[in-house]
């Protein structure tokens, strides 16, 4: 369903507790992490519960949050913050087992905009942080800006976390391609790749642990991103690999005007790259790349003004899921998990059956 990174709720029952649900993804492990952070340097009493997960539909929140107030209760004390990702559905906000609680989401999806929540009354105690033309990593700094001027301490922690929010940022929103040919640049650069490397090598819980380690060292920036550059020969070894498969197996399709290259069997973890690789390939010329995924998804990607947020989300209210995400990023579920699993599951009994 989802992976805890963090849980102290068990060690201080009475703290004020910190509920982070974030997207798996780096811009969401480091909302999460500059979350906890701050929230730590206000209160060290607090509790938290952190948890991710790289399925961002409103079905997987629902069941998520479902879980989250099944084992623990909220109340006006307590904050709730949800990153990089949708709030959950209306109707499960209706319920108002979060009624209480002070709500924090931070986004930068377009199909995520606040305004498609403006008339829903249960959405009163939730404050929405959006902008979509930063990453989500960069935003919820920007949340925390205000406590620069308290002390003396936030201002070091805000100026110590900044280099990496800023790598990750340029990573998420793509601009690492646009940046120029100074050292600044070029280091920057360098870092956004790195943060790309060490997310999909070493996964959600590892990359997280990473981020969060030596938090309080002088040298913080400069040890995390050495590690990080030791990632990057494995990670454009897997690159090539995929990208040699995606060319090989890739079949297209015409949707209206546009030229839509799909391709099945690449990780999830490589195909915003991937897609980059193959939009830059002149002999392919697709406008838009679809990425079917063995889990009942569908992730698109796309170049100039193709807005495959509007081809998600409709495509999945057709099939009955939800979708959406950014112009040029976007997905949506048009199969569910357990019918998946439950097909190889007779097709391995009917297999075993016949042996």
């Amino acid at each position: 369903m989802a992976d805890i990174l963090y849980d102290t709720r068990s060690k201080n029952l009475n703290a004020p507790k910190v509920v982070i649900l974030t997207h798996g993804d780096a811009d969401g492990l480091v909302s999460a992490m500059v979350v906890k952070t701050f929230e730590e340097l206000e209160d060290k009493n607090k509790s938290f519960l952190i948890m991710s997960s790289m399925d961002v539909t409103l079905e997987q929140t629902d069941k998520i949050f479902d879980y989250i107030c099944k084992y623990t209760s909220l109340g006006s004390k307590d904050r709730v913050y949800i990153l990089d990702r949708p709030i959950p559905s209306m109707d499960w906000l209706k319920m108002r087992y979060l009624a209480y609680t002070n709500i924090i989401n931070i986004d930068h999806h377009l199909t995520n905009n606040p305004t498609l929540y403006k008339d829903e009354c249960c959405c009163d105690d939730i404050y929405f942080f959006w902008d979509d033309k930063v990453s989500a990593a960069f935003l919820t700094l920007k949340w925390f800006e205000p406590l620069v001027e308290k002390g003396e301490n936030y201002k070091k922690m805000y100026e110590k976390l900044y280099p990496l929010v800023e790598a990750t940022s340029c990573w998420d929103i793509f601009s690492w391609k646009t940046l120029g040919t100074s050292q600044e640049d070029i280091l920057l650069k360098k870092r956004a790749l790195a943060i790309n490397s060490a997310e999909k090598i070493l996964g959600t819980e590892a990359f997280y642990k990473a981020i969060n380690k030596n938090l309080n060292s002088s040298t913080y920036i400069k040890d995390l991103f050495n590690y990080f550059f030791c990632l990057d020969e494995a990670y454009e070894i897997k690159i090539k690999n995929y990208f040699d498969f995606a060319k090989r197996t890739i079949y297209e399709l015409n949707h209206k005007s546009y030229k839509i290259g799909v391709a099945y069997g690449i990780d999830g973890d490589y195909q915003s790259i991937i897609s980059d690789k193959i939009f830059q390939d002149k002999k392919s010329n697709y406008d838009i790349l679809a990425f079917l995924n063995p889990y009942g998804t569908v992730s698109f990607r796309s170049k100039n003004e193709a807005d495959v947020s509007e081809i998600a989300k409709k495509l999945g209210e057709v099939v009955g899921f939800s979708g959406g995400g950014h112009k040029n990023a976007a997905g949506c579920r048009i199969c569910d998990k357990e019918e998946i699993k439950n097909k190889i599951l007779e097709i391995f009994e009917n297999s075993l059956e016949k042996i």
